[in-house]
């Protein structure tokens, strides 16, 4: 389980089309937005390896100038923890 915490910034006047090309990502949240067009935003993956891929895939989308991780938080899911060496 990876669950993140970002900060997206985008310009204000593209906040909106930024904030539904977030809706249609799996395991992102927003939290709150600024008039200044930043996104409060978590991001909860099952993996980090997900959790990168998805936090790429947000530079690429439309309206996003960036997207800042802010805080990650990484568990390794119980059934892998029996099974390691």
């Amino acid at each position: 389980m990876s669950i993140s915490g970002l900060v997206i910034h985008t310009r204000p006047e593209n906040t909106e089309c930024a904030k539904s090309a977030l809706a249609e990502l799996d395991g992102i949240e927003i939290h709150a937005t600024t008039l200044d067009g930043r996104l409060i935003v978590t991001l909860d993956q099952p993996d980090d390896a997900k959790a990168a891929e998805t936090l790429s895939r947000l530079h690429e989308l439309d309206g996003v100038l960036s997207a800042s991780l802010v805080y990650n938080y990484f568990e390794q899911d119980p059934a892998e923890k029996e099974h390691a060496p």
